[in-house]
């Protein structure tokens, strides 16, 4: 699947509602909770696909891949690259992208690569202002 920034993986579009994307999926989802300020989302296992929604539990706002899954972005797979290879070509995407560690994130390109074990783990894909909530609590921390 072709990422396209802000708006879609391949038949996975970003704001889709939850039925839709159910139906695209063709598998029973695992639901579950991240935590407690935060909507329920769907797992399908078999895909390797994540599903997050706003509020109304019923808008995507973010979809996260993860292996067997197969997403692309200019060409480039970065699920289970090497995370010093992954940094330099996010690098090359976006020289101003964001970096907390084990997550580094481009505004300009709509995703953001998860690290685990010195490997990308997850490629998250997500909609305009996804990240503004997280921003504010760092800021807060920055001003402590």
């Amino acid at each position: 699947m072709e990422i396209i920034p802000y708006l879609s993986a391949g038949s996975l579009v970003l704001n889709m509602k939850k039925e839709a994307v159910r139906k695209v999926m063709n598998e029973p989802p695992q639901e579950f909770v991240r935590n407690a300020d935060h909507p329920t989302a769907d797992h399908y296992v078999k895909s390797g696909v994540f599903a997050y929604y706003k509020e109304d539990e019923e808008t995507i706002n973010a979809y996260e891949f993860t292996a067997p899954a197969e997403v692309t972005y200019k060409g480039i797979s970065f699920l289970i690259m090497k995370e010093r290879k992954a940094r330099k070509l996010f690098t090359k995407l976006d020289p101003d992208f964001i970096d907390l560690d084990e997550t580094i994130i481009s505004l300009q390109h709509g995703i953001s690569l998860f690290f685990m074990g010195n490997r990308v783990e997850t490629v998250l894909i997500f909609e305009r202002n996804y990240y503004d909530e997280l921003f504010e609590e760092l800021k807060k921390l920055d001003e402590i």
